[in-house]
């Protein structure tokens, strides 16, 4: 029989939540002071090609949408419930979700295990119904989906834009929320995917990392943690594998005593993992570990724009002396060596310096504009570094914003950096990202651009140690 020996791929659980055809948003709001207004708001105006039911027994229409009093009043099958309504009206949800055989349910409310006994209770009760009905659950506690290649969010936020690109997110906790627009918008980041787990009553690291794992338009992953709900072992082969394919990065919460405590306030779980012994399964499984927020979206952007690079020889260009010594500090402390430039590219770089010589590596810029246009010496600063072959990667300050308007002529000569592959970091000391149109160009053109050399040059040895750890597998 013809096609016989074509295998079938079983479809992951998550596609329902990532890919839904259909979802109603239980407690949808016509406000727009209310939070859950923009649940089908944010739908509405992406253009989300599945259908959407909104849920509330008081309104006969949200944005011109019909709206329902109940699931049960819904005729059509549902791929997916977002369930926003209070913690003593969530059972009820889930009941009717059986009745209807809903795939996945999104409980966005809090006040489960996290609460106390009573909670707990609650949050017991309801895994047993998902469980006996074939129910797979997000949270209690969770916000998002968000899938960029379908304009498919679940957010309490306006949010302004979706950014698709290829960095994919599993959070644990719904801190990221308030930074959606940031992360989609100021801070310029391409997202592919973003699941947050919340309380982890039914869906786990585990399933996420599972996921995101095959998805072809994940190429890395960022992961906040709190604690390991799944299979430990399993978990920890998952990113073994997951690495040698995709960078991840994993910013871990709740390593110390205090955090572990106040993790169980909100998300019901204690942080019980020894930290030391979760360091070296990074190590082991080749992932990054991020030791702050910061680190977490800086390194995601780096693995976003960057190519790693041929190895460790970095030139650094400031706009004075001190930052200079300060950034070959920082270079040094993140496994960095500074570039010894060939002959060639001295000569290069003679044409723009001050009637003295200047080192050429840290190269401070701050003397050469009392001769030369700024434009003109990041131009002959990088032709000389880009086409030297004992340069590997660079990091470069710009002139702090207002300083210097003509975006235009700044701009162009960082494009040499993409035209010859290395990966080059930039800062911009005082960054102002709202309105800086020489930010938004470079990074339009995934070069990114950090607020300090310090976060520019750990973001740049983060790829460096990435393909350090995985030589063999790239």
């Amino acid at each position: 029989m013809a096609g016989a020996n074509v295998s079938m791929v079983k479809q992951h659980f998550l596609d329902s939540f990532l890919n839904p055809k259909s979802i109603a948003i239980v407690g949808a709001s016509t406000n727009p002071k209310k939070m859950s207004y923009y649940m089908v708001d944010n739908l509405v105006k992406f253009g989300f090609p599945g259908k959407i039911y909104p849920v509330n027994p008081a309104v006969s229409e949200v944005l011109g949408i019909k709206a329902y009093p109940s699931l049960k009043h819904i005729k059509d099958d549902i791929d997916l419930v977002a369930s926003a309504v209070p913690v003593h009206m969530t059972l009820d949800i889930i009941k009717e979700c059986a009745e209807k055989r809903v795939k996945g349910v999104i409980i966005i409310s809090g006040g489960f295990s996290e609460a106390g006994e009573e909670g707990a209770r609650m949050q017991h009760e309801i895994a047993h119904i998902l469980k006996q009905n074939g129910i797979r659950a997000m949270g209690p506690n969770s916000l998002g989906p968000v899938n960029t290649s379908n304009n498919f969010l679940v957010s309490f936020q306006s949010v302004g834009k979706l950014n698709r690109g290829g960095v994919s997110f599993i959070f644990q906790s719904g801190f990221y929320e308030l930074r959606i627009n940031w992360i989609l918008s100021d801070f310029h980041l391409g997202v592919s995917k973003v699941l947050d787990l919340g309380n982890k009553m039914d869906i786990n690291e585990v399933d996420a990392l599972e996921y995101l794992a095959e998805d072809p338009d994940t190429k890395a992953i960022a992961i906040h943690l709190e604690t390991v709900k799944g299979d430990g072992r399993k978990f920890g082969q998952l990113l073994r594998n997951t690495s040698k394919n995709k960078p991840i990065i994993v910013f871990k919460s709740g390593c110390t005593a205090a955090g572990a405590k106040a993790a169980g306030s909100h998300t019901g779980s204690i942080a019980k993992e020894n930290d030391i012994v979760f360091d070296a399964l990074l190590k082991q499984a080749g992932v990054l570990r991020a030791h702050s927020i910061e680190d977490l979206f800086d390194f995601a952007k780096a693995f976003e724009f960057l190519t790693p690079p041929g190895g460790n020889r970095i030139a650094v260009a400031t706009i004075s002396g001190g930052e200079g010594v300060i950034s070959t500090d920082i270079c040094q402390k993140n496994g960095f060596v500074m570039a010894e430039p060939s002959q060639r590219a001295l000569n290069k770089l003679r044409v723009i310096f001050p009637p003295w010589d200047i080192p050429a590596n840290p190269f401070d810029y701050g003397p050469c504009q009392y001769a030369h246009q700024l434009g003109k010496i990041y131009r002959v600063f990088l032709q000389a570094m880009l086409y030297d072959d004992n340069v590997d990667c660079l990091a470069v300050q710009l002139p702090v914003f207002g300083f210097y308007q003509d975006s235009e002529d700044l701009y162009e000569p960082f494009l040499l950096a993409k035209e010859q592959k290395k990966p080059i970091a930039v800062w911009r000391t005082g960054l102002s990202r709202r309105g800086d149109v020489l930010v938004e160009r470079l990074e339009s053109n995934r070069i990114p651009v950090y607020p300090s050399a310090e976060r520019a040059i750990k973001s740049l040895s983060a790829i460096c140690e990435y393909a350090t750890m995985h030589e063999e597998d790239i």
